[in-house]
């Protein structure tokens, strides 16, 4: 075996445009002063942006190399597996849809749950099914990942819950979280459904399926879900805090905010400013973390700035202001804002492949359905799905990359002498158009994110522990004029992402997403030594414990590099199972 010392230091993207109508803010001529203190920060959970991935009704294959390429670019944190309303009659044992367990769903009085999933049956049968094996695989390809998974606890069993658990661990597949059903107050005996009569009749038919899992893997993070907050109500989360047994070590929930009553896209923008502002932070400091042991940890794996962009529903596709310019600005200022909190693990939206992450013109789901009632099935790889980045996904792709690469967050101000935008549709209050976080990479460099939700261009002041930064910044953005604007094909995508260089101060475009981003020290090549007692390495470097270094793995210095894991910024050593065949294998660290 050979160990080869390599530092990759960075990657790149590309980022936006448009035109429309506007609600033009007060401005002020003097630079608004961002300001961060280097020495007042927060630890940043790893991996902490990521998407949920539901491709179950679609011909596309987490195999596929070319959407391999484009989701490494996102730098995603983590994925869902099998992810949303449509696998509740999922197999993961089989990759497939048990038509028995749909109509499992339809005695439940759940119609419409029953036909998300039956809509997956005939794909997933036509491209051999969503292997838990090939999504671990898409994973590692993919800058290596974490995996959150969905436990089909509506018509799998507890036996089977263990099982896979036990199936991740012997085949040293790490996965970050097990949550226990997908949304489970929404199939209550309130909403017309026989699944559960309660949130705690959820709780003690979960108490099984948790129990089977830390059998398995007693160090497996175990989820149950609260309410959406945008829907209102604390029925399912009083019955949930007031369990006597708070076996769960995370909960997850959802966030879908329901429509404000008017489809005016400026309307919809309104709402949903004040919505970051009141409702995303808080509503876990005030709601979630008393309600829960001290202990528990939080994730977000599904939200959207509107109601009605999930599977299961009767509208399946996204609604405005999803998948636009603005909706990109959301979810960025979603994101950062959610990574102040020390209790969050994961952040992300739904999801990766659809009109709000990457798009496809076509995706061949009459090829994998036309295989399946022929009685085989096809490869769907190198079939023309015509790829193409969302509007919104090509804005959070500037955020991500910071968050992403980032250990610690730091504390952080804006000024309040900057324009401001409506957040209520009322236009009666506003909030700062201007919002920014800064980040302590694990790559030796410094990072600040900043979003504009308004129509006017703010000229922003960076400065760190009280003295303003003169040096350079390589700027990415996206910005437009229409807040409204989408990407519809990869011959017209007018928002995309730009790069300059800067100083301060430095000029925030109209609508945008802007990361800066400088170097405060070198990153030397760590130093290797690998030790192997049959099929298992551990990999150990002497170098600097305040990096992120992703372990990557190759069968050849030359052939593709599959990551095997990312490391947290105080490990020195990594352990893991050899997946590569053959006699020689190459081992190296980048700093992604």
């Amino acid at each position: 075996m050979c160990a080869k010392n390599t530092v990759v230091r960075w990657l790149s993207l590309s980022v936006t445009l448009w035109l429309g109508p506007e609600i033009l803010a007060q401005t002020s001529t003097n630079p608004v002063v961002v300001a961060f203190a280097t020495t007042n920060s927060t630890p940043l959970n790893l991996g902490f942006a990521g998407f949920a991935t539901e491709i179950l009704d679609t011909g596309l294959g987490y195999d596929n190399t070319n959407f391999q390429a484009l989701v490494k670019t996102l730098s995603p944190g983590w994925l869902r597996y099998p992810s949303g309303i449509s696998d509740d009659a999922f197999n993961w044992s089989t990759g497939l849809t048990d038509t028995n367990w749909i109509n499992v769903i339809l005695s439940k009085q759940e119609t419409s749950a029953a036909n998300s999933c039956q809509f997956t049956y005939l794909p997933l049968l036509g491209k051999n099914g969503a292997q838990f094996t090939n999504f671990a695989s898409l994973c590692r390809n993919v800058g290596g990942a974490k995996i959150i998974v969905v436990i089909n606890a509506f018509t799998d069993t507890n036996t089977s819950a263990g099982a896979f658990a036990a199936f991740a661990l012997s085949n040293h597949i790490p996965v970050a979280a097990w949550e226990l059903c997908n949304e489970p107050y929404n199939f209550t005996a309130t909403n017309g459904s026989d699944f559960f009569s309660n949130g705690t009749d959820y709780l003690n038919k979960m108490l099984p399926y948790r129990n089977a899992i830390k059998a398995a893997d007693s160090n497996a993070v175990v989820a149950v879900f609260f309410s959406n907050p945008g829907k209102g109500g604390n029925i399912w989360d009083n019955a949930l805090s007031g369990y006597s047994n708070r076996f769960w070590d995370a909960v997850s929930y959802h966030y879908y905010p329901n429509f404000p009553g008017s489809t005016n896209f400026f309307d919809l923008m309104a709402y949903d400013n004040g919505l970051l502002f009141s409702n995303t932070t808080s509503y876990v400091s005030n709601n979630l973390i008393p309600a829960n042991n001290s202990n528990v940890t939080f994730m977000i794996t599904e939200f959207q700035p509107v109601q009605g962009s999930g599977a299961g529903t009767s509208n399946q596709n996204p609604n405005l202001p999803s998948m636009t310019l603005y909706g990109g600005i959301y979810a960025s200022e979603f994101i950062l804002r959610m990574s102040t909190i020390p209790q969050m693990r994961f952040v992300g939206n739904f999801q990766l492949f659809n009109a709000n992450g990457i798009c496809a013109t076509n995706v061949f789901r009459s090829a994998v359905t036309k295989a399946a009632n022929g009685g085989y099935t096809t490869n769907t790889m190198n079939l023309p799905f015509g790829f193409y980045f969302s509007a919104q996904v090509t804005a959070e792709a500037v955020a991500y990359w910071a968050v992403n690469r980032s250990t610690a967050v730091y504390a952080t101000t804006v000024g309040t002498n900057g324009p401001t935008v409506p957040m209520s549709t009322n236009y009666n209050t506003t909030m700062p158009a201007i919002y920014a976080q800064a980040y302590e990479g694990g790559n030796g460099k410094r990072y600040v994110v900043l979003t504009n939700k308004g129509s006017n261009a703010v000229p922003v002041q960076i400065t760190q522990d009280g003295a303003q930064l003169t040096n350079q910044f390589l700027e990415t953005f996206v910005t437009g004029d229409d807040p409204s604007a989408t990407n519809s094909s990869p011959q017209s995508s007018p928002v995309y992402i730009q790069t300059a260089t800067a100083t301060n101060p430095v000029s925030i475009p109209e609508y945008s997403v802007v990361r800066l981003e400088w170097a405060v020290a070198g990153v030397p090549a760590p130093r290797l030594a690998l030790t192997a007692s049959r099929a298992t390495q551990s990999l150990r470097w002497a170098g600097l414990t305040n990096v992120v270094y992703s372990v990557q793995g190759a069968t050849s210095p030359v052939s593709a590099w599959s990551t095997l894991g990312r490391v947290a910024n105080a490990a020195t050593n990594f352990g893991f199972t050899n997946w590569n065949s053959g006699p020689q294998q190459f081992y190296r660290l980048a700093v992604p």
